[in-house]
């Protein structure tokens, strides 16, 4: 994709020199550079998030509030959609240090079967790297 004259790569790989230039203080920050900052500097964020976690996924009908909590506690899992649904569907996200610690914590409680996947991106409302941005103009 092409947005005000700089490329930005589809699958998201961009490197973060490439996107200190994008952020050079002499630049024209009109709302269309601007739109563009923050569409490259999102991907990048979404990608550090990315790093950091791994996807868990199970059906745990066992899982209550406080298996949650624990499991929060002990390992670091977040839960980005809540707990389980009522089908007993569980998605986590987990540190890759901490996955087969969660995975051992959940199958000793009934768990019967666990995927974990790679995550490529994880955006969310706040975009660190922009708000820096904007600050610094």
């Amino acid at each position: 994709m092409v947005a005000n004259g700089l490329k930005i790569v589809d699958d998201g790989i961009i490197l973060r020199s490439q996107a200190n230039l994008v952020a050079a203080r002499a630049a024209s920050w009109d709302a269309t550079a601007r739109e563009t900052a923050r569409r490259i500097l999102d991907r990048i964020a979404a990608q550090a998030r990315a790093r950091g976690y791994r996807e868990v996924r199970t059906r745990f009908p066992g899982c209550n509030e406080a298996m949650l909590a624990d499991a929060t506690t002990r390992f670091g899992v977040v839960a980005p959609f809540g707990g389980p649904t009522s089908s007993g569907m569980l998605t986590l996200h987990c540190p890759p240090a901490a996955i087969h610690d969660l995975a051992s914590f959940m199958r000793e409680r009934g768990a019967q079967s666990i995927v974990v996947a790679e995550i490529e991106y994880v955006f969310a409302q706040d975009n660190p790297l922009y708000s820096k941005l904007t600050a610094g103009l």
